[in-house]
């Protein structure tokens, strides 16, 4: 698997960075939002929470997840930790658009828990503020299905060069 994973990168490397692969996929017709929903089924949190991409653009991704008595705490309100893994990967995935390297981490993330998560569906929106060629920063923001902002959240993502 190493060796696969190399060989992944140094492709990446070649075309690149991550941004470069899924500009020409899009070109070349490839439906990114399908293939990358079918990666985030494979983890098994992301499976409980039920969190889908909805688009992904240049600099920015929206995320949809249910109200589901699964990720739930008690009042009936969605868990903090459940929160802080749909706004990753929602600012996670935002940043791939932009990632001139292989890979990326998570290297910082904060959040401001502004209402209780009661109403959804819920919809994460994020986007890319300021990309630099090592470290990347986003934001991203949770309403309900009322509209209402209930979460925001700022990030810093590490660009890994290969």
């Amino acid at each position: 698997m190493g060796e696969f994973i190399s060989n992944i990168q140094s492709i990446v490397k070649e075309m690149g960075g991550l941004k470069n692969v899924i500009a020409k996929a899009k070109e070349m017709g490839i439906n990114i939002v399908e293939i990358l929903n079918n990666e985030i089924k494979k983890e098994e949190l992301y499976k409980l929470i039920g969190v889908e991409i909805l688009e992904i653009n240049e600099g920015s991704a929206k995320l949809i997840f249910p109200y589901s008595e699964k990720i739930l705490r008690r009042n009936g309100m969605v868990n903090g930790g459940i929160i802080m893994s749909v706004i990753d990967l929602a600012i996670g995935t935002a940043v791939l658009t932009v990632n001139e390297g292989v890979d990326q981490v998570t290297a910082e993330l904060k959040i401001n828990f502004l209402e209780a998560l009661r109403k959804g569906p819920f919809v994460c929106e994020a986007k890319v503020i300021r990309a630099g060629k090592t470290l990347v920063v986003g934001e991203a923001e949770i309403y309900d299905a009322d509209r209402k902002i209930c979460t925001k959240a700022i990030g810093t993502w590490y660009i890994i060069r290969g």
